[in-house]
């Protein structure tokens, strides 16, 4: 592909945001293709963010539901004047660009579902109930008028089809997972029989994603010995307080290291000696379509995943194969982490399952689907 096409793509980051490496693996094939320019609401600091070769324009953002609106609509503007050969909206709260830009061609990729940016209780007033509700219905919209629109999970495939979205126009693409996560949970580590479970969760570390079912199920597992010790990557400064206050209070500081954020290039670091990864997801509808990126990281690392009982982690994760499914609840969690250590011997086969199974999710393999996917619908 000549680099003399070009391609402008909208983001829709949040400043707060843990994860990037999934726009990031995206943005860096575009950039090896085609003449990019990339659009965002504030500058992009973060490491795995940053190309030499990539135009970057920040269009400030106004808080709030007009100011997503006025941005879209701002870089619907740019996108016209420009006129490239094909503008990709990386995130699905960009997908209303697509009715805004004429004929220059679009690719949304899908991968939060609407009722996370606009939830449907039917508690709120009538006047936010519709307004959220044209806030659904201009993202699904948006995706049926892209050229194309690329899901990331079965779920979210489903569901833009129910919606009224072409199936020659949907195309599942997974997130996937680069080459330096491949494999690293699998070297052997010098440990005794009495050497605690080496536990990881990388990520946001709020209510609804498990952080106080993870901290009492710490509490519960080690009560009558010390048989899991857990490392939680990704709090923020808040995040990291409420941790340390939620650690003293439950007496668990030996069980538990809690970490800030880190740049995602290091994150298989903290794989290297981990047994098992957490994932979890409260049941509450939005992840319900939404595969978390970590559970495909844990798999390409090696590590069998604990993961909720919920669709788009047993879509994944096979029962005493690849990982463990519990309901969401500390009791739960504790069990399965008990299971885990009176069963430790089988951790290393376990681990060969889960990275024999996440071959699919291996952005090398992916990145080449991406890219004729884009290439087919640019002018």
């Amino acid at each position: 592909m000549s680099q003399s096409k070009s391609c402008v793509v909208v983001t829709t980051f949040a400043e707060g945001q843990p994860g990037f490496l999934d726009f990031s693996y995206r943005i860096k094939s575009l950039a090896t293709h085609y003449q990019l320019t990339v659009i965002s609401s504030f500058p992009l600091t973060q490491a795995e963010l940053q190309f030499s070769n990539v135009n970057y324009i920040v269009i400030k953002a106004s808080p709030g539901r007009l100011g997503w609106l006025s941005y879209l609509w701002v870089c619907a503007t740019l996108i016209r004047h420009q006129q490239p050969d094909v503008a990709v909206l990386l995130h699905s709260m960009a997908a209303p660009v697509a009715l805004l830009v004429g004929r220059v061609p679009t690719v949304t990729y899908w991968n939060e579902h609407p009722t996370h940016v606009a939830p449907e209780p039917e508690t709120v007033a009538p006047i936010k109930r519709m307004t959220r509700g044209l806030v659904r219905w201009l993202m699904f919209y948006g995706a049926c008028k892209s050229n194309l629109v690329m899901p990331i999970g079965e779920a979210h495939r489903d569901d833009l089809l129910a919606h009224g979205c072409q199936q020659e126009r949907t195309r599942m693409i997974y997130m996937g997972v680069e080459q330096s996560f491949v494999g690293v949970a699998l070297s052997e580590v010098p440990r005794s029989d009495a050497d605690p479970l080496q536990l990881v969760y990388v990520g946001s570390v709020h209510q609804d994603r498990g952080r106080d079912v993870m901290l009492e199920a710490i509490k519960i597992a080690n009560q009558d010995q010390k048989i899991a010790h857990l490392t939680i990557v990704g709090a923020s400064a808040e995040q990291l307080e409420y941790c340390k206050k939620a650690i003293q209070t439950l007496g668990i500081a030996e069980f538990i290291t809690v970490l800030g954020r880190v740049p995602g290039r290091s994150i298989p670091n903290f794989m290297k000696t981990a047994d098992a990864g957490l994932c979890l997801w409260e049941d509450l509808p939005w992840y319900r379509f939404n595969p978390p990126t970590k559970l495909f990281e844990y798999l390409v690392a090696g590590l069998p995943v604990l993961a909720s009982n919920i669709r788009t982690h047993t879509q994944y994760i096979q029962n005493g194969v690849n990982g463990f499914v519990f309901e969401y609840d500390s009791c739960s969690l504790a069990q399965v982490i008990k299971h885990l250590w009176h069963h430790r011997s089988q951790i290393h086969a376990m681990k060969l399952q889960a990275r024999n199974s996440s071959n699919a999710y291996l952005w090398q393999t992916i990145e080449p689907q991406f890219l004729a996917a884009v290439n087919g619908v640019a002018r």
